[in-house]
């Protein structure tokens, strides 16, 4: 009979210790079926960031190229959203960017009716912004210690960028997101310009403000030293901007101080900007670099 007791406790702790795994197993489970939509690029580097690729069951078009995100789910259209198709997908979160919305307008807000938490992710203008939307949009997916990872490795970037240019001069910077004959360019209240800024350069565009298209007239009085793109597209070869007819005249142009950075990297207010000041930093200041 001790025996029989001993056994029955035995089998009573082995059938409790299961249950508990299981109901860990549970808990695990229920994370991974998190359903998240993403309606920018930048937002789904952001959650790819924040490890959760496999998390986002939707995304807009532009997103199929981030990295660990399959295409194949990336067919929305941010400014004109399938709101079945995103209903018919359940999701837990639908993050939106706020370049979707005019203000007047919002295609999203039949989500909103329908009870979908729907939380919208202001267009960064500033470094300081991207790391706003980081921790705004990990607060709603509780990856607080992610995007502290993510934010820190941004403040890092820009710390060394700034210990480069420190005690070197400044140097004239034209920056081109639009290639010839459709110029394309930004002054302040862009996080681009904050990056230029930073690797002790000034942008010749500075005292205007927002994305504005920019005429070869305005380049060519300016003369900046260096002359960076991001225009990247089939075909397209940044050295065209040096047989212009006259840029000659611009002392990037004759020093050959023309520099194409990643576009992706440049374009997107997520923590990829990491690269964008490394490579921008190094187009400005090259000789802090050894080069």
């Amino acid at each position: 009979m001790k025996l029989k007791r001993i056994i029955s406790i035995a089998l009573s702790l082995l059938i409790a210790s299961l249950l508990l795994a299981s109901c860990g197993e549970k808990t695990d489970d229920s994370k991974e079926q998190l359903k998240l939509i993403s309606t920018a690029a930048d937002i789904t580097e952001i959650l790819g960031g924040l490890g959760l690729n496999d998390a986002v069951v939707a995304a807009d078009t532009y997103s199929s190229d981030v990295s660990g995100i399959s295409a194949e789910i990336c067919t929305l259209d941010y400014m004109n959203p399938n709101i079945e198709a995103i209903l018919g997908l359940s999701p837990d979160v639908v993050f939106v960017s706020g370049s979707s919305t005019d203000g007047t307008v919002d295609p999203y807000s039949a989500l909103k009716d329908s009870g979908v938490n729907v939380i919208y992710v202001p267009t960064a203008l500033s470094i300081d912004g991207i790391k706003e939307n980081i921790a705004l949009i990990a607060d709603a997916v509780d990856k607080k210690d992610e995007s502290d990872k993510l934010i820190k490795e941004i403040d890092d970037a820009v710390a060394n960028a700034k210990a480069k240019a420190d005690g070197l001069e400044k140097v004239s910077v034209y920056f081109e997101i639009g290639a010839a004959p459709w110029l394309y360019s930004f002054g302040s209240g862009t996080f681009l310009n904050d990056i230029i800024t930073i690797c002790g350069g000034e942008n010749i565009y500075a005292e205007q403000s927002g994305w504005l298209s920019n005429t070869e007239e305005s380049v060519l009085t300016a003369n900046p030293s260096v002359i960076i793109t991001n225009v990247m597209y089939d075909g397209y070869d940044s050295a065209e901007i040096l047989s212009r007819p006259g840029w000659d005249t611009i002392d990037a142009v004759k020093n050959s101080r023309v520099v194409s950075v990643d576009a992706n990297a440049s374009s997107r207010g997520s923590q990829n900007i990491v690269k964008a000041i490394e490579e921008i930093s190094k187009a400005i200041h090259p000789e802090a670099y050894g080069n």
